[in-house]
């Protein structure tokens, strides 16, 4: 299926090669072929949708999490709340699009879920080898596609999307 913009997924490839022109470490992405490009952006999409959203979906029917109706959140930054109309979409799920997909092009073979084996582990000296060659299991969903949407997921039992943390 081709790239459908806010069907299966929520920015499009020009969209993408925009925000990539500025950013470092994204020359994997603009070598890639827009084919490739179509595929990250929707598998990013349907990874950056499966999460608690703040709010309700506007309609049953719709294909994606957003928009969302009665989607509200604290924004430190701005030292208010921050509430969505009815056919927003935030910047920061467009945003975790952008790094989720860039994530998916920079780590072939993320989502064929290879166990790790390896092939010995000692204690002495600590020495690691794996059948892999992969000592370290990156983790399917970016770290940057994670902070950009906290906020925006459910905490708590009010579900607004605010944390409130306690320094022991």
């Amino acid at each position: 299926m081709a790239l459908t913009l806010n069907t299966n997924s929520y920015v499009s490839v020009d969209e993408a090669d925009t925000y990539f022109e500025t950013r470092i470490d994204s020359a994997n992405w603009s070598s890639a072929i827009d084919d490739l490009k179509e595929q990250a952006l929707v598998t990013a999409t349907s990874i950056v949708d499966d999460n608690a959203w703040v709010g309700n979906a506007v309609s049953a029917s719709q294909a994606l999490a957003w928009p969302r109706k009665n989607a509200t959140y604290a924004d430190n930054r701005m030292g208010s709340t921050i509430t969505f109309g009815v056919a927003d979409i935030p910047t920061q799920v467009k945003v975790a699009v952008f790094e989720q997909a860039l994530h998916l092009v920079d780590n072939e073979d993320l989502l064929q879920g290879k166990a790790q084996t390896f092939e010995s582990i000692s204690v002495g000296s600590i020495s690691i080898s794996d059948s892999n060659n992969d000592v370290t299991k990156t983790p399917i969903q970016a770290s940057l596609m994670k902070k950009k949407i906290r906020p925006l997921l459910v905490r708590g039992k009010s579900g607004i999307g605010t944390a409130w943390w306690r320094n022991n």
